[in-house]
């Protein structure tokens, strides 16, 4: 649901009735139990109440007393369908300040319930049911991607309250007792009887441990790392450990395990010829550890080889240690079938965990790291240039069974930094000019496209070949007017061309203005080129080249910010855009579909005044000032704009 950075409007604080309320609400959908103190007897024959929970206590824990709320907007799936709804935002004891509950009111797959992230699960447990799933599996839905039933682990019997609609959690069987993701059932879970065999979706997700909710943060800093165990989410853990213990998985076929959004069906799914018929003996430390490794480097030489004049090849600093695993390593292992994925973990190398792992990067000199508050250490720079990475061959990787998915040949590729653009206006002109001015040619044939010259020259050419001559002898300037262009050219009622049909005479200059200026005569294109590029090369686009639009304006109070749309138009990536704003101008961003625009046109907006900025990063990638539209909104009427 929030795989895409959703635009949050300012925060406020809620109203304590408001906060009871809506932890009472949420008290009421979860089916939460509110216990009595029963009264005890001492030895002495008094009476004493035992502590227990109250109604109050419950509720600060589902809700802080310093609890914000705020709309947000977004969009999901392929058609970036707009979604709507409210965030809470509050700091649990001895945490930070994070979204804990977000309730959907508008967009598709919203039902107006209110839904803990995981930092809510974190600090409340057993709040929901819990299922369980393989690493390999979590890896997917990180991605975005729906549980799938054959995907289930650790039963069946599932949870009691896995039923359809309900919302459950998920946590990884190595970590068992923590969840990272969010969602809802498709099926009644708690019925299943058997998972192998069947097909179809068992949860779709809501919210996930890496998604654009768990990172967002007021203060800007990333999101909190999962714990590596929590106390209060398994009832019996004796049973799971062996259940853990004895879990034996086996190869599915074309079972489906995870589904993404768009093609990632069958993701887990390799050729039986990949799949040994025996089972593989485990490999040691050494052998994972080098195995992670080696994955590192093959992540960064393709990272190198795929976008060779992108900066930094690409990768967008500081890495966060849950992308080094998802991106730069889990890809890249020689996982070949299921039961190698349960050994190629990170929990199995000599470093037990990410941190360690980056600390030893850091110590090959491949990276440079750093620690921050809370613990965690991220990646600020790679060494692209290292021998390692250009001495590395590559070796086979797993074949996932469905095809990945091309991107489409219309989109505009990705814009890159120091690229130029060639922009040409041309006009095609329409049957009235035809053949006295050009050829009759076919719309779509590319020689039926003339630039503002080869107007000029055309006209030019039938002015001087017309018999008897139209051209006036004392001053060439100056044409006679004949029955083409009266009744083709000078066809409106206006005033203007009343007076030139009666004067009978036209200038020259105002035939070819009116060929340029009137999209009946002459309609006119645009075509973007990049280096090496000719017209035959790229199709042509209708009407004028729309400039990419820098809005300054002013919201609530004396808020200012910056509104950037049109950047399709030249190749841009919004969301990569708004990242790297994000970073140059030291300021919130967000990107969400632009009011009014066509769906699938983005806006990015930036917190404060950056027209300067914005103007140097889009002129890095080769768009020029006199493409960028500047309207300063902040300026009293009469105060100018740029």
């Amino acid at each position: 649901m929030f795989k895409k950075k959703p635009a949050i409007k300012t925060l406020a604080p809620l109203r304590s009735s408001d906060r009871r309320k809506i932890a009472d609400q949420i008290i009421q959908q979860y089916k939460l139990q509110l216990p009595e103190a029963p009264c005890l007897t001492t030895e002495n024959g008094d009476s004493t109440t035992q502590t227990t929970p109250t109604t109050a206590t419950i509720r600060n824990a589902l809700l802080p007393e310093n609890t914000q709320s705020g709309r947000f907007t977004t969009t999901v799936g392929p058609d970036l369908q707009p979604v709507q709804g409210t965030i809470y935002v509050g700091t649990h004891p001895e945490g930070e300040e994070r979204v804990l509950w977000v309730r959907l009111e508008q967009g598709p797959g919203t039902d107006g319930r209110i839904y803990p992230t995981v930092y809510t699960l974190w600090s409340n447990p057993r709040l929901i049911p819990l299922l369980h799933t393989q690493s390999l599996v979590m890896d997917k839905l990180y991605n975005g991607a729906d549980l799938m039933i054959p995907g289930l682990t650790n039963g069946p019997p599932f949870p009691e309250g896995a039923t359809k609609n309900a919302v459950v959690a998920v946590a990884d069987i190595a970590k068992p007792s923590v969840p990272t993701f969010v969602g809802v059932c498709e099926v009644d879970v708690s019925s299943l009887g058997q998972v192998q065999g069947l097909k179809g979706h068992a949860v779709k997700g809501i919210q996930w441990h890496g998604d654009e909710l768990w990172s967002w943060s007021s203060t800007g800093s990333p999101g909190q790392s999962a714990p590596e165990s929590l106390s209060g989410w398994l009832s019996t853990p004796g049973d799971l450990d062996q259940a853990v213990n004895e879990l034996k998985l086996e190869d599915n076929g074309e079972d489906e395990i995870g589904q993404g959004e768009a093609s990632d069906d069958a993701a887990l799914n390799v050729e039986e010829t990949d799949a040994p018929e025996e089972p593989q003996k485990e490999p040691t430390t050494k052998e994972i550890d080098e195995a992670f490794f080696r994955a590192f480097l093959y992540a960064i030489h393709q990272q190198k080889e795929k976008n060779p004049s992108e900066q930094n090849h690409g990768l967008s600093f500081p890495i966060q240690p849950s992308f080094v695993i998802s991106n730069l390593i889990t890809p890249f292992l020689p996982v070949y079938t299921p039961q190698q994925a349960q050994f190629y973990q990170i929990k199995k190398t000599s470093w037990k965990n990410v941190k360690k792992f980056v600390k030893y990067l850091d110590k090959e000199r491949l990276v440079k790291s750093k620690d921050r508050s809370g613990g965690e250490t991220i990646i600020l720079d790679v060494d692209f240039n290292d021998r390692r990475v250009d001495m590395f061959e590559p070796y086979k990787l797993p074949r996932k069974a469905g095809s990945e998915s091309k991107p489409s040949s219309k989109a505009p590729a990705n814009a890159q930094l120091g690229e130029s653009f060639n922009v040409k206006t041309i006009y095609r002109p329409s049957g009235k000019l035809t053949p006295d001015l050009f050829p009759p040619l076919a719309n779509t044939d590319i020689n039926n496209y003339y630039s503002a010259s080869d107007v000029s020259k055309r006209l030019n050419d039938y002015l001087s070949s017309q018999q008897p001559s139209i051209i006036s002898p004392s001053n060439p300037r100056i044409i006679h007017l004949n029955p083409f262009i009266s009744n083709k050219i000078l066809s409106s009622n206006s005033q203007a061309d009343l007076a030139i049909l009666t004067r009978g005479t036209v200038m020259r200059d105002a035939l070819l203005k009116r060929l340029l200026d009137d999209p009946s005569l002459c309609a006119p294109y645009h075509a973007i080129l990049k280096p090496g590029q000719i017209l035959r090369d790229v199709k042509p686009k209708a009407g004028a080249l729309p400039k990419a639009s820098v809005l300054i304006e002013r919201r609530t109070g004396s808020k200012v910010v910056t509104r950037l749309t049109g950047l399709e138009t030249f190749g841009v990536s919004p969301q990569v855009l708004g990242d790297e704003l994000q970073k140059k101008c030291a300021s919130s961003t967000s990107v969400s579909q632009a009011v009014g625009a066509v769906k699938g046109l983005m806006e990015v907006l930036v917190q404060g005044d950056h027209r300067r900025t914005v103007e140097k990063v889009l002129g890095d990638r080769g768009i020029k000032p006199q493409w960028i539209d500047v309207v300063d909104k902040t300026q009293k009427k009469g105060g100018g704009g740029r």
